[in-house]
C-alpha cells in the first residue's frame, strides 16, 4: 500500500499532458460507444435505455439479453464492505421473457465465487448477494443469462463508500477551483497563493467517482473527467477529487490501511439546500439513482447558498431535517451516519450565524426520524486565517475531526463534540450560568486559535490565560453588548454590568467573528457558536 503526498502545484508540467491524453482517450471512448451501439442495435439492446449496458454475443437472436445498470457501476468502484450487496438494473430479451432462473448475478474473488438469487419484474432485475469482508484484492462481477456473460468488471473492491454531498467547500478540488489562471484568481484572491494548498492525497487504496454538473438525465452523471470508471486518488487523478473527502479517506485509511475507501461526489457548487432534497434537480439524479446502494455514511458541507436570504436561512433547520430523513432512505439505513460541517467563518453573506443555529439545532430536530449517528463539526477555528475566502483553507483539520466522529460511531462509542450550549439560567447576583450538553463539556478552558498557515488538525490552538472571549448579552430590548466569561468545572458564568436582566445569550454571533480567545473542551474541540433564551 502507498500512502503519500504530492503537491497540486508541482504537477501543472504533468496536466496540460493529463489534459490531452484525457482527449484522446475520450475520443477513443466516444468511437468505442459508437461502435457499440450499432452492435447493440444490431443485437436487439435497448439504445434508449441508459447507463452501462452489455449483451450477450455468440447466441440465436432468440436468446440475446441486454442489462443496462446505471453508470456508476463501472470498473474500480467500490462496494460496501459487510452489507447486503445488491445489483439492480434493467434487463430486456429481443424474443421472449426473461427467465429470472437463467439469470446469474456474481462476484469472484478470494477463492469464491459468490452468487445473489435473483429477481426479474416488469424489465427490472434486482439481485442481492450476502456481506462481504473488506478486501483490497479485487473482485470481479458478472452478470450471466442461461451461461452467457452479458455484463462484466474486471476489478470491484469492498471497502466503505460515503457519499459527499453539498456545495462548494465539499466540491474544492484542484482542477475546477484552481487549475486555470482565473480559477485561481477567484479563489486564492489575497488571502493565500498557490504554494499555500495543501499535498494533494496519493493512495490507491482510495477510488472516486464524480457527477457532473448535469441534470438533464434520468441516470446518475459521471463526469467526462472519470472516463467512464472509477479513479483511484493518485497522481494527477487526485486533482478531480475534493479537498474534504480525499482527506477524510486519508484519515480513514492511516486507521485501517487494509480497508479500501470509496468516495461519490455528489456535491455542487452554488447551490441552495432547496436543490438537494427531493423535488429538487440535484436530488433527482445526483441521489435517487444511487437508491439500492449501501453506504458507510455521507459527508454534507453546504449553506452558504442559504446565508444571503433570512427566508432561506430560517427554513434551513427544516429542509436540512427532510434531506437527512430522505438520505437515510434512500441508502436503506435508519441510522445511516450523517457527517456535516457547520459553516466556517466568512463574512460575505448576512445570515451565515443563522445557518448556523439551524445546524446546530439539527442535531435535536424532532422531524429527524433517528438523532442516531449524526455528528455535526465545528469549522469556526479551522480557516488558517483565509476566513477573507468563500473557499478557506483547512479541510484538513475539518477532515481529521470528521474522521474521529466517524471512527467513534463505527466503536459504538459516543460521537466527539465540542461543547454545545444546553441551558442558560439566571443566578441572583444578576449572572448567568451556562450549562453544556453531557459529554461535551469536560475540561473546559480557554485557547488561542491558530490563525495561521502553520495550523494542522494536531495543532489548531494553544492554551491561554486570557478569558475566553465572544460571548455577548442582551436584556429585553435585544440590544446585545459584550460579557465576561469565566469557567467553573464544566459551566461557563457570563456577567455584564451595563445589562441588569439578561434574558438572551448568544457566543461568537457574526459570520466572520474575530476572537482571541475561544472555549474549548479537554478534547482540543470548540465550541459551537450559538443564541440562547434566559431561563429563569
Amino acid at each position: 500500500m502507498q500512502l503519500s503526498t504530492q503537491s497540486p502545484h508541482s504537477t501543472r508540467a504533468q496536466q496540460h499532458k493529463t489534459r490531452e491524453s484525457h482527449g484522446f482517450r475520450r475520443a477513443f471512448v466516444l468511437l468505442l460507444a459508437l461502435c457499440m451501439s450499432v452492435c447493440a442495435g444490431a443485437c436487439g439492446a435497448r439504445p434508449d435505455a441508459g447507463g452501462a449496458s452489455a449483451t450477450a454475443t455468440g447466441a440465436p437472436a432468440s436468446s440475446t439479453v441486454a442489462v443496462t445498470l446505471q453508470p456508476y457501476f463501472a470498473e474500480h468502484m467500490v462496494l460496501q464492505r459487510e452489507a447486503p450487496i445488491t445489483i439492480s438494473g434493467l434487463i430486456a430479451r429481443q424474443d421472449g421473457d426473461v427467465d429470472a432462473s437463467k439469470l446469474e448475478v456474481s462476484l469472484t474473488g478470494d477463492g469464491a465465487k459468490h452468487t445473489g438469487t435473483a429477481t426479474v419484474a416488469k424489465g427490472r432485475f434486482t439481485a442481492t448477494i450476502d456481506p462481504l469482508p473488506a478486501s483490497e484484492t479485487p473482485y470481479a462481477l458478472t452478470i450471466a443469462y442461461d451461461g452467457r456473460s452479458v455484463f462484466h468488471l474486471d476489478e470491484v473492491y469492498m471497502g466503505d463508500v460515503f457519499v459527499a454531498s453539498g456545495q462548494s467547500n465539499m466540491e474544492l478540488n484542484y482542477q475546477q477551483y484552481y487549475g486555470t489562471e482565473q480559477q485561481a484568481r477567484e479563489n486564492l484572491r489575497s488571502a493565500f497563493t498557490l504554494d499555500d494548498l495543501p499535498e494533494l492525497v496519493n493512495d490507491p487504496g482510495i477510488h472516486f467517482v464524480r457527477a457532473a454538473h448535469d441534470t438533464t438525465s434520468v441516470d446518475f452523471p459521471m463526469d467526462s473527467v472519470m472516463d467512464g470508471q472509477w479513479k483511484p486518488c493518485t497522481g494527477s487523478n487526485a486533482q478531480y477529487l475534493g479537498y474534504l473527502p480525499q482527506f477524510f479517506a486519508q484519515q480513514l485509511r492511516a486507521r485501517e490501511p487494509h480497508v479500501p475507501v470509496g468516495i461519490i461526489q455528489t456535491s455542487w457548487g452554488g447551490t441552495p439546500i432547496s436543490s438537494h432534497v427531493p423535488g429538487g434537480r440535484i436530488y433527482k439524479n445526483h441521489i435517487e439513482p444511487l437508491r439500492g446502494m449501501r453506504i458507510a455514511g455521507v459527508l454534507w458541507y453546504q449553506g452558504c447558498n442559504d446565508a444571503w436570504q433570512l427566508q432561506n436561512a430560517l427554513e434551513y433547520e427544516a429542509r436540512f431535517s427532510t434531506l437527512i430523513n430522505d438520505y437515510r432512505a434512500v441508502f436503506a439505513d435508519p441510522d445511516l451516519p450523517f457527517l456535516y460541517v457547520q459553516l466556517a467563518r466568512w463574512g460575505g453573506a448576512q445570515y451565515t450565524q443563522y445557518v448556523r443555529q439551524a445546524q446546530l439545532d439539527t442535531l435535536t430536530d424532532s422531524n429527524l426520524k433517528s438523532t442516531s449517528n449524526l455528528g455535526m463539526t465545528v469549522a469556526i477555528d479551522t480557516d488558517k486565517g483565509t476566513s477573507s475566502v468563500i473557499h478557506p483553507l483547512g479541510k484538513d483539520i475539518i477532515a481529521a475531526r470528521m474522521a474521529d466522529q466517524w471512527h467513534a460511531i463505527r466503536a459504538h462509542k459516543a460521537i466527539p463534540s465540542g461543547p454545545i450550549a444546553a441551558a442558560a439560567r439566571r443566578a441572583g447576583d444578576g449572572t448567568v450560568q451556562l450549562t453544556f450538553q453531557s459529554g461535551t463539556a469536560q475540561g473546559l478552558r480557554a485557547m488561542k486559535p491558530d490563525y495561521s498557515l502553520s495550523a494542522s488538525a494536531d495543532a489548531v490552538a494553544t492554551a491561554t490565560s486570557q478569558p475566553v472571549e465572544g460571548f455577548e448579552v442582551a436584556d429585553s430590548s435585544g440590544e446585545f453588548r459584550k460579557a465576561t466569561a469565566s469557567i467553573d468545572g464544566s459551566t461557563v458564568t457570563l456577567r455584564c454590568p451595563q445589562v441588569r436582566t439578561i434574558s438572551q445569550v448568544r457566543y461568537l454571533w457574526a459570520g466572520e467573528p474575530h476572537s482571541d480567545s475561544l472555549l474549548y473542551n479537554a478534547s482540543a474541540l470548540p465550541a459551537s457558536p450559538f443564541i440562547l433564551a434566559v431561563s429563569r
